[in-house]
């Protein structure tokens, strides 16, 4: 029995000495680490003063291996607080935040795309075919919850870009209807026909427009300016005909400015990713 114990209080002993060194090498790190950012000011690569160097020591010593996660501009920034180590541990979490931009990057990333997300439809890859031999081939960008593309938190079906010519459609908002999505396609769609082909004027004279918008649509109106009305109501009315009429008029009215869709030759068929 005296030998068991003899021998546990041996082992013992001898685990604690294997810890030791362990923990020794880390304590040594951390403070050769701290000495090197705090010792040196990392914006004017002068010396720190004595008082800032030992105040920045010790807290990166009483964070232990918790200091390597730091970045050095927030060792920096806290060199000059009174009380180094409460600044300090605001940024204890460097590490973490460049992990969930960059979690919270690959989300966007995966929310925007140039075909529809999860959702195949012929209807809408004809329709689509169409608005991009007149935009190009990169002109309809679909979104799944996109901040970039402005359709996360915003109740908005799809909207066309002026400026830069392209048209984005804003799937989440549609909860998964294709009779909507369809008609949202052919309603932003024919805003391209109307700034890219037609000048920003009307295809439709007033009298065709007030005979054919819907008093729902017209509801709606209200707060557009004149002209904008003009455009919004027609391409309301145009976003309700066949799809064939509608890819037909496109066609009519983009005559002469098509652009070539380019597909190169992989050997096996090509899809827009």
């Amino acid at each position: 029995m005296v030998r068991v114990i003899a021998l546990a209080t041996s082992l013992i002993a001898l685990s604690m000495q294997c810890l030791r060194p362990a923990n020794a090498s880390v304590d040594a790190q951390v403070q050769s680490y701290a000495e090197m950012v705090c010792g040196t000011n990392l914006k004017t690569g002068n010396l720190e003063e004595s008082e800032v160097k030992q105040r920045c020591i010790d807290g990166l010593r009483a964070l232990g291996s918790q200091s390597f996660k730091l970045a050095a501009s927030s060792i920096q920034k806290c060199k000059g607080y009174p009380n180094f180590l409460t600044c300090i541990k605001g940024h204890t979490s460097d590490t973490d935040r460049i992990k969930q931009r960059a979690r919270a990057h690959s989300r966007e990333i995966r929310s925007m795309s140039l075909t529809p997300h999860h959702l195949y439809s012929p209807r809408l890859e004809k329709l689509g075919l169409t608005i991009k031999k007149v935009l190009g081939p990169r002109s309809i960008k679909w979104s799944n919850g996109s901040q970039t593309l402005g359709c996360k938190g915003k109740s908005l079906y799809g909207y066309y870009n002026i400026t830069r010519g392209f048209v984005v459609m804003c799937q989440g908002f549609h909860k998964g209807d294709l009779i909507e999505l369809v008609d949202t396609l052919k309603h932003e769609g024919w805003h391209a026909v109307q700034h890219q082909c037609r000048k920003g004027s009307p295809y439709l004279s007033n009298q065709e427009i007030a005979s054919r918008i819907l008093e729902e649509d017209l509801f709606n109106l209200h707060s557009y300016h004149p002209k904008q009305k003009q455009l919004e109501s027609e391409a309301r009315i145009m976003a309700k005909i066949g799809d064939r009429q509608w890819v037909g008029l496109v066609r009519e009215q983009c005559r002469g400015k098509e652009k070539n869709l380019y597909k190169p030759n992989l050997g096996v068929p090509y899809k827009p990713f």
